[in-house]
């Protein structure tokens, strides 16, 4: 979504159930990358703030970020069920179903199939 949505939007789309469910620490962190001026903090001020918010592991990335990163890993070589994904990657289903549609939205990963059959996969071209 464009940075530009409404909190009203966000809520109503598809990903309102998972966004519902966020702590405020982890929507600020997912909001972070909507804003150019923190990417422009020198590293060590970045270091700080991701260290005290205890969201990130020893290289520095967010947990939301390491997540994403898994997901378009484990799905390179081949299509996977929401529960393969899950036992690939350290994401409970209930959590992974919110990447997965985000990153879908995007149009980051592609599915095929229907219900538990649904196979996510990256989209052709890709």
């Amino acid at each position: 979504m464009p940075a530009t949505t409404k909190l009203s939007e966000l809520l109503s789309s598809e990903a309102g159930a998972s966004i519902r469910q966020l702590s405020i620490s982890e929507l600020r962190e997912a909001l972070a990358a909507l804003v150019p001026a923190r990417a422009a903090r020198p590293a060590a001020a970045a270091a700080t703030t991701t260290e005290n918010e205890g969201g990130a592991n020893g290289a520095g990335e967010a947990r939301e970020v390491q997540v994403y990163k898994q997901i378009l890993t484990a799905i390179e070589d081949e299509p996977l069920t929401i529960g393969q994904l899950a036992k690939r990657i350290d994401c409970d289903i209930a959590e992974l179903r919110g990447y997965l549609a985000w990153m879908k939205k995007m149009g980051k990963i592609d599915s095929t199939g229907r219900a538990r059959a649904t196979r996510y996969h990256k989209p052709a071209g890709a």
